[in-house]
């Protein structure tokens, strides 16, 4: 089974991540939960939750969630930042961070919609 990478497609700072990660040949499998069609029971958690959290399902099938969820993808993805960030003193102030993003993203993601946006 290939690695998932679970994402909210609607957030537009999200999706510069998942296209870079696509650019690059990564061998993920990307699932948008934004999708109509999209079954939050494979995360065994609800919709909103699904959406809130970015979601990472490793080969062996392990969940994880927010925070950890990036760490994780960013390790299968041979990033140079992945073990600073998840050092056992960085990983807190990671977590707040992060929370900090989820909870703001939606206004944060707008206004990078806005100066991404191609001119008419």
């Amino acid at each position: 089974m290939k690695p998932r990478v679970y994402h909210d497609g609607g957030c537009p700072i999200c999706n510069i991540e998942i296209q870079h990660l696509k650019d690059q040949g990564h061998e993920f499998e990307f699932v948008d939960v934004s999708r109509s069609d999209f079954d939050p029971a494979e995360l065994g958690v609800d919709r909103k939750t699904a959406e809130y959290w970015l979601h990472w399902m490793d080969a062996e099938g392990r969940i994880y969630q927010g925070y950890e969820a990036n760490v994780m993808m960013w390790k299968a993805a041979n990033k140079p930042w992945a073990s600073f960030a998840g050092h056992p003193w960085v990983a807190p102030v990671g977590r707040l961070v992060y929370k900090a993003f989820a909870r703001f993203r939606g206004p944060l993601g707008n206004i990078v919609g806005k100066f991404l946006a191609k001119p008419n």
